[in-house]
């Protein structure tokens, strides 16, 4: 399968309980990860984290699916055309 590149933009709305989880995951998939950048908003109990992935479409599926099904996680993906 062909490599894309997706810019995913991650909102955890439950940092205190999610976060470890998120970035375990995050950490499983560093190969595939050129750019992450972490935003957070603690006096919301929020984090906002951008990444730009690049891989094949189950990968990019594989870690969108896997953030998903986090509590507190919400996840949005978009491909680029390079």
């Amino acid at each position: 399968m062909e490599n894309k590149v997706a810019m995913i933009s991650i909102a955890i709305t439950d940092r205190k309980n999610s976060y470890l989880q998120v970035n375990e995951i995050l950490h499983n998939f560093r190969e595939k990860i050129n750019l992450r950048v972490g935003y957070p908003m603690t006096e919301k109990n929020v984090a906002i984290i951008f990444i730009i992935f690049e891989g094949t479409t189950d990968e990019i599926g594989a870690l969108n699916g896997k953030l998903g099904q986090l509590n507190g996680v919400k996840v949005k993906s978009h491909t680029l055309k390079i």
